[in-house]
């Protein structure tokens, strides 16, 4: 759709991601790629409800973009195991390459992580979660009933061979991968990552 087809003046001056994607004809996934890259917003970090975008700022975004060329290139528009930061067998440099980055990019996180503390940092389900504390990629003890694990645990699993082929990655996972090449090309340091949930 082009800017000039949309009646502007019925559309209030920051709107939602949900109102965004109606306005772009976009899916939510694809939205997710550009929101906060090529589309700047607010994100409060909740649940629902989680970007506010100007409306001056979509109108930039539709300007520039045309309709067929919107999805990113950056990012794969498929989830698979092709998207791995390394396609072949990790080795011990990589994985403390990726354990550095990982642990800088948690720094700010708490110790101890429970299923929705780890949902919200990967961007996966909790079903997800739970099938990794279940096959043991998560150490994990019970605490009032429910499942808590360190980040350093995490960590671990995050710079591990098996999370880096996870078949159907998420949004944030990807965004990460990319990152991590990104880091790998330009600087070959982990050193300061952006956090991108």
């Amino acid at each position: 759709m082009k800017p000039d087809s949309i009646d502007w003046k019925n559309i209030p001056d920051t709107i939602s991601k949900n109102s965004f994607c109606k306005i772009c004809h976009m899916s939510k996934r694809t939205a997710s790629l550009y929101l906060g890259t090529d589309v700047p917003c607010a994100d409060n970090g909740k649940t629902t409800h989680r970007y506010t975008i100007a409306k001056a700022d979509i109108i930039d975004f539709l300007e520039r973009t045309p309709e067929r060329k919107r999805r990113p290139k950056r990012i794969p528009a498929f989830r698979c195991c092709k998207t791995a930061f390394c396609k072949s067998p990790l080795t011990g440099a990589v994985e403390s390459f990726m354990r550095e980055y990982y642990s800088n990019l948690l720094i700010s996180e708490k110790d101890i992580l429970n299923a929705s503390d780890i949902c919200r940092i990967t961007g996966y389900g909790k079903t997800a979660v739970n099938n990794w504390f279940q096959s043991g990629y998560l150490i994990y003890v019970v605490i009032r009933n429910a499942k808590q694990t360190s980040k350093e645990s995490l960590i671990d699993f995050m710079s591990s061979e098996r999370f880096d082929k996870i078949y159907r990655k998420s949004d944030w996972h990807l965004k990460q991968i990319e990152l991590l090449r990104q880091n790998t090309i330009t600087e070959g340091t982990a050193d300061n990552p952006t956090y991108m949930p």
